[in-house]
């Protein structure tokens, strides 16, 4: 009894699903690097021989797909169950968001629209004060204590008026609260105004990135059905 608890103790555990395949997909690839040694292909025999061979390691990379897919089922059930529980909470979130910044953006836009007046109105203030620090020193007399005095308050109301006029500019239009402020942000976009302008900046600047694209648009319609493209040939090839 104790000896076939042993016996039974030492045999191999079966192997995984995973282990299984992987054991036989390196198998496969062992052979293949045997016969795939740089040799031309030159009989029939060794073309059957090859064919079988792709035949194995295709159905091997079956097999392997398919426990992959079952060993992942699991993972990816539970997955979709999440995302479609929780992307109806989210998308309220969403529209949420959305709203608010629909809400927010035509006061902030006049906010800015105020505060660039403002900035506008300021600088103008600035550079009269200025100009009148300027006239006073020119006309102070040195002699005469009043005359340097205006001349001093003159320099300082311009340079009050100078930093008025920078904060002025600096200010921005956004909202405050729970420890965050949103505003307004620029942003650039092309929009285009001229297709014929338009391709020749392309065909200049971005001729590889358009090249491919139009090959694929070309490949596109040749599976389609297609057999005449201008600018292009139709070729037939044998392909495995």
């Amino acid at each position: 009894m104790s000896n076939i608890a042993v016996l039974g103790h030492n045999n191999p555990p079966e192997p995984t699903p995973f282990e299984a395949v992987a054991s036989e997909i390196n198998d496969l690839y062992g052979e293949a690097k045997l016969w795939l040694d740089g040799e031309k292909v030159t009989t029939q025999e060794q073309a059957d021989a090859l064919n079988t061979l792709e035949g194995r390691v295709r159905k091997a990379a079956k097999l392997a797909e398919e426990n992959r897919k079952a060993e992942a089922k699991p993972f990816d059930d539970g997955k979709a169950e999440v995302q479609a529980r929780y992307k109806p909470v989210l998308s309220k979130t969403d529209d949420a968001i959305a709203a608010i910044k629909a809400a927010l953006k035509p006061y902030l836009l006049e906010l800015a629209r105020q505060q660039e007046e403002a900035a506008r109105i300021a600088r103008e203030e600035a550079d009269h004060k200025r100009a009148e620090a300027l006239a006073a020193v020119a006309a102070r007399e040195d002699d005469n204590l009043e005359s340097r005095e205006e001349a001093e308050r003159k320099i300082a109301d311009a340079k009050a008026a100078d930093e008025a006029a920078r904060k002025a500019a600096n200010a921005k239009a956004h909202a405050k609260g729970d420890g965050r402020a949103t505003g307004l942000r620029t942003v650039k976009r092309a929009v285009m105004v001229n297709e014929h302008e338009a391709a020749a900046w392309v065909w200049m600047n971005r001729r590889a990135e358009l090249m491919e694209f139009t090959q694929g648009l070309a490949d596109k319609a040749v599976r389609a059905g297609a057999t005449e493209i201008k600018g292009f040939i139709v070729v037939e090839e044998k392909v495995l």
